[in-house]
């Protein structure tokens, strides 16, 4: 029998690999290095908040966060670009140092591991706490009436449907008209706390090493809830939004977000809770809508809890790391 048939195949294969090699030429292993060793500071306090806000004696309590300082020789970087991270928990749990979550075999990135990693990049970085919802917070404020969603969209079983489920994790009863409520003040207290770190940030930039017109708010679910909050809801004065599952909650921002808002980033995996889906799609619609840059990217094969490694693929068929694709918008958004 001839072999010619099968000699065909294999130069028509080698052939095609050539093209290949053309466009994406085969290379060893990138070694990714953090390009600065990192100073650390914890338990600062960037502000106070209410607590206890539905009993007799409410109090406040001081609201902390930790510092992450690039150096280079050893000294404290100055007048560098700078994120403000918040954790998620579903308003419920959660911590800004180096505790995770995991579930169905996955875990996310902490909110240390992000500043680390933000850090040895270049940038200083502020993990943050806020105030939860069983402190019983009450905002200084509310906003108006006019920017929100209506109060009763809190009524909707598949809005709170991931709260419930913490809920009973941790031993707490269904949301009820009253824990509802708590809720609802939980949404803007929270945004309210992640306001004042902005403000401290800008206030006190000379000391913390960064520039206060290089500033980005960045998050993981709740988190990065209250970074769209402050950004597109309130109008905080940032230039980048880095948002890890976060959806709205709270504002309506069909009716806050305008052009001139900062452009942002929004990953979501690809089995995500469906109201994070769904918020995601609204957030970048609405901001597309309004002429404010927004690009999404996707984390194959996991669902709400990814870490920074995982690959991600963008709306623009580019394919990096959560933390790769991060830095780069970081970098064309702030500056580096």
């Amino acid at each position: 029998m001839s072999t010619t048939p099968a000699r065909a195949i294999r130069a028509l294969a080698a052939a095609l690999l050539a093209l290949a090699g053309l466009a994406t030429p085969a290379r060893a292993e990138d070694l990714v290095l953090g390009q600065h060793e990192v100073a650390v500071q914890t338990g600062l306090t960037y502000g106070t908040g209410r607590t206890g806000a539905s009993t007799p004696t409410p109090q406040q309590r001081a609201l902390k966060f930790d510092l992450y300082r690039p150096l280079d020789g050893g000294k404290p970087m100055v007048g560098r670009p700078a994120v403000i991270m918040a954790f998620g928990g579903a308003f419920h749990r959660g911590t800004r140092g180096a505790s995770r979550f995991e579930e169905d075999g996955a875990s996310d990135s902490s909110m240390a591991d992000w500043c680390q990693a933000l850090a040895r990049a270049g940038y200083v970085c502020l993990a943050i706490d806020y105030r939860l919802m069983g402190e019983d917070p009450a905002p200084e404020a509310m906003p108006d009436p006019a920017g929100l969603m209506p109060r009763a969209a809190l009524d909707d079983p598949v809005a709170t449907a991931r709260i419930d489920v913490i809920r009973q994790r941790m031993g707490l009863p269904l949301l009820d008209a009253r824990s509802r409520s708590q809720l609802w003040n939980e949404l803007f207290a929270a945004s309210e706390d992640v306001g004042k770190a902005v403000a401290y940030a800008r206030a006190h930039a000379a000391e913390l090493g960064l520039d206060p017109e290089r500033l980005a708010l960045g998050g993981f679910s709740a988190g990065a809830s209250l970074a769209i909050n402050l950004a597109y809801g309130a109008g905080a004065p940032v230039k980048a939004v880095l948002s890890l599952s976060g959806s709205p909650a709270g504002y309506d921002l069909g009716k806050t977000a305008k052009a001139g808002m900062p452009p942002g980033l929004f990953f979501i995996g690809q089995s995500d809770l469906p109201a994070v889906q769904g918020g995601t799609r609204a957030v970048v619609a609405m901001l597309g809508k309004a002429g404010v840059p927004a690009r999404a990217a996707w984390v194959p094969g996991f669902g709400h809890f990814y870490p920074m490694g995982a690959v991600s693929l963008g709306a623009d068929l580019t394919r990096a790391p959560v933390l790769g694709r991060s830095l780069t918008f970081l970098e064309q958004t702030l500056g580096h």
